[in-house]
């Protein structure tokens, strides 16, 4: 009989399913142009893959929402006529490290994106065909097999990098978090 809890009503279970970890992922991340390579590294060599600690906000899923109407106290629903937004705000945060040359390469490459939206020191302001970049989202099975890839495409940082809060009796490392816009996604299910 289907729907009796045993193993073998399972199929799952029965076809040995792998579950969706959420921990199986690698993002690529390219910057600008404009943004220097760090150490000689073009494009920074992806360093910021291995710092990255986590991803949300990958709301790509999205629909008009709803409308009412209402006749007396009856309301009738229906779907909306335009959805309320057809790009994301992406959130990561990144652990901050040290290099051979002593240099917050994490901080320094993201500080370096965010000067060419706004530079604080200069008041410097750019265009956006010179400060938006890529991100690419793998996300893969335990044998290492991707079976969704999301690309952001024309996406920048839209908040300020975290700040330092310094703590003589705390031994915490520093983390940033910034989170992005992005325009333009593509989702690919493989």
């Amino acid at each position: 009989m289907a729907g009796l809890p045993h193993f073998t009503s399972s199929k799952a279970s029965v076809n040995k399913f792998e579950p969706v970890f959420l921990n199986q992922f690698e993002v690529t991340i390219s910057p600008p142009t404009a943004v220097v390579p760090i150490n000689g590294i073009p494009g920074n060599g992806n360093i910021l893959l291995e710092q990255v600690k986590k991803i949300s906000g990958l709301g790509v899923d999205q629909n008009p929402g709803e409308i009412t109407q209402q006749f007396k106290f009856a309301k009738r629903y229906y779907a909306g006529a335009a959805p309320t937004k057809t790009g994301f705000d992406l959130e990561m945060s990144f652990e901050v490290n040290l290099d051979d040359n002593n240099s917050m390469y994490v901080f320094k490459t993201m500080r370096q994106w965010s000067d060419l939206i706004y530079n604080p020191l200069t008041g410097a302001m750019g265009l956006k065909r010179d400060y938006t970049g890529t991100i690419v989202i793998n996300v893969f099975n335990k044998a290492g097999d991707v079976f969704r890839r999301i690309t952001c495409k024309d996406c920048f940082p839209m908040t300020a990098i975290t700040e330092m809060s310094l703590n003589y009796t705390g031994t915490n490392i520093y983390e940033i978090s910034l989170t992005w816009a992005v325009d333009h996604f593509d989702d690919v299910f493989i």
